[in-house]
């Protein structure tokens, strides 16, 4: 059966919807102390100061921002001594010249360092710091983007960063840790800080995390709010037990759409609606309502600081400090195509990026019309070498004859393909595409329809490393018999029949299946870290079988995590839907 020869039985969503979707959902915790606002902060170290000396550190990520810390913080305290870590951190050329294998000189892709932190600093400047904080008494700060390295303090103090508020930032103009490239394009910038910068500081934060005593959010400037480090243990408890769902982030793209402005009421205030990131914990953040006060930080922070009750056991072991999981929207209602592109295999990834995996992803198709379509691996008898030839020569002519190459298959709502790493595709113009990867981090654009991106710049093409990971076979029979699911039912229940969305018969262990449900259907994360999307129906509950953790309710096209050690539960219409058969995806990895 070819996606082109079904007939939909569904109304298109964007013509009926009423938004329920949670812009910015936060998770309640009781925690017993809170510290909002700079003077609150300031009075409760005061309370840790003694005589005849004390040092206090404040550390944190790069972003942060340091004339707040030093005007609001650190002169409130007025100390004795204050010395900043930046006095022993090497030069930017020095950097730029040391770490310049990881950075590189393209646009977009680095390769991922291994670098720490230590690395930065001159050791001897640091232990002529450490001298004389030996050397004095009274209150002293270090402060600084690795100050531990110089003391971890009597007292220590780390400030949190979430990723986008960081990104949000160089695109204001902020410049790299220490690089002064306040001028350079974000598109570098974020590569730096992707492959070079967050790898190092997460290192090192996750071995502060651990032994700090406070910790403070950082990413309004207004509204600094600080825990103990007691409350924040039991904060990521709080979150590594029980469903969650990640502040979701919406930008703009020159194909991009307005389905997600018209249906969930995201992004109002853009252009359009090109991304919208729902379930990728590598970027996002989440926030906890803490005694009326708001608390935001990077959802890897789970990762770093409880990794195996977040993904469970199996996961960590195979893959470290990081979720395999994502999913995301790519919304093209009203906008254009994405980009002809290829993802890499795992071995050109690890030869060439230093990366431990590749990229595999799958399109589930949310919403579609009569124009949507999916680009979806070569037609048969397509040679590797000739297709090459055109998409050089496209570079050049602005002409590229897709039609002559690449197979384009009409789809409808719910439809579901499989896309592993080496296969050339594109999400078609007037679709709501809900893009489910196992690990992703690069994408080798091949054609870009002949388009400028808003700087005016047409966007990166890397046919070079495409060639290298398009696999020729995945051709147009192959893509029919493999790459499009059929959804087989596998199981049913009372009120529950259980469909197998996936498709590869090998590659990635990432699984996905989807239940169309009236009443209650059971769960059990089996020591690995699940993700569900609500894709048919207005909400529904999640509940804990022995009532460990609060219920939650998931609205239509909203993405939860549910953490390995949150154990069994149950998942059943609620409010609007009761009554109602609604559809729910299940992605997980079979490990």
């Amino acid at each position: 059966l070819i996606l082109a020869n079904r007939v939909s039985m569904y109304m298109y969503e964007v013509e009926e919807r009423n938004p329920n979707f949670e812009l910015y959902p936060m998770k309640k915790i009781d925690c017993k102390y809170v510290f909002s606002g700079f003077q609150a902060i300031v009075d409760e170290l005061k309370k840790h100061i003694v005589k005849p000396s004390t040092v206090i550190c404040i550390d944190y990520y790069y972003g942060v921002n340091q004339t707040l810390i030093e005007k609001e913080i650190i002169n409130a305290l007025n100390p004795d001594h204050v010395i900043c870590v930046d006095e022993a951190k090497y030069p930017e050329e020095v950097i730029s010249k040391k770490f310049h294998c990881f950075i590189t000189d393209d646009r977009v892709n680095g390769v991922f360092s291994f670098a720490k932190i230590q690395e930065f600093f001159d050791p001897d400047k640091i232990a002529l710091l450490q001298k004389q904080i030996h050397e004095e008494e009274g209150l002293i700060v270090v402060y600084g983007v690795g100050a531990g390295l110089i003391h971890t303090g009597d007292l220590s103090v780390y400030g949190s960063m979430s990723y986008q508020t960081i990104k949000n930032r160089f695109m204001d103009g902020m410049d790299n840790w220490g690089a002064q490239n306040y001028e350079e394009e974000y598109l570098r910038k974020e590569k730096r800080f992707t492959f070079l910068e967050s790898r190092v500081l997460d290192k090192h934060k996750r071995a502060i995390l651990k032994n700090c005593d406070y910790v403070i959010d950082c990413n309004r400037d207004n509204d600094f709010v600080m825990l103990t480090h007691k409350d924040y243990d039991y904060m990521i408890h709080q979150f590594v037990t029980s469903p969650f769902k990640p502040i979701p982030i919406f930008s703009k793209g020159v194909w991009g759409g307005h389905w997600c402005q018209k249906v969930l009421g995201a992004g109002l205030e853009l252009e359009n609606t090109a991304w919208g990131i729902t379930g990728f914990l590598d970027w996002q953040a989440v926030a906890a309502e803490i005694n009326h006060c708001v608390f935001e930080f990077p959802s890897t922070d789970l990762i770093q600081y409880a990794p195996k009750e977040l993904l469970g056991y199996k996961i960590w072991y195979l893959y470290g400090y990081r979720c395999p999981l994502h999913v995301n929207f790519l919304d093209t209602w009203g906008g254009e195509n994405l980009s002809l592109q290829v993802h890499p295999t795992l071995a050109y990834a690890q030869e060439e990026f230093n990366s431990s995996w590749g990229h595999y992803e799958s399109y589930y198709f949310l919403d579609a019309n009569e124009n949507s379509s999916v680009y979806l691996g070569t037609k048969d008898g397509v040679q590797l070498d000739e297709l090459v030839d055109a998409f050089e020569t496209a570079q050049v002519t602005g002409q590229f004859d897709d039609e002559k190459y690449i197979n384009n298959f009409p789809v409808q709502k719910h439809d579901h393909v499989f896309i592993p790493g080496g296969t050339i595709h594109s999400s078609g113009k007037d679709t709501l595409t809900l893009e489910i990867d196992m690990f992703c981090f690069t994408t080798f654009k091949l054609w870009d329809w002949g388009r400028l991106d808003y700087d005016g710049k047409p966007r990166p093409i890397h046919i070079e490393h495409g060639k290298n990971v398009i696999q020729e076979e995945f051709q147009t029979q192959m893509i029919k018999d493999q790459f499009i699911s059929q959804h087989p039912e596998v199981d049913s229940g009372y009120g529950w029949r259980k469909e197998r969305s996936g498709t590869m018969p090998f590659e990635a262990p990432m699984e996905v299946n989807r239940y169309w449900f009236k009443n209650v259907i059971h769960f059990d994360t089996n020591d690995c870290i699940m993700i569900h999307v609500l894709v048919e129906g207005e909400e529904a509950i999640i509940e804990s079988l022995d009532e460990s953790f609060e219920p939650m309710v998931i609205h239509y096209a909203e993405a939860v995590f549910v953490p390995a050690a949150a154990g069994q539960y149950t998942i059943r219409p609620y409010g609007k839907s009761q009554n109602t058969e609604c559809a729910l995806l299940e992605i997980y990895m079979d490990i």
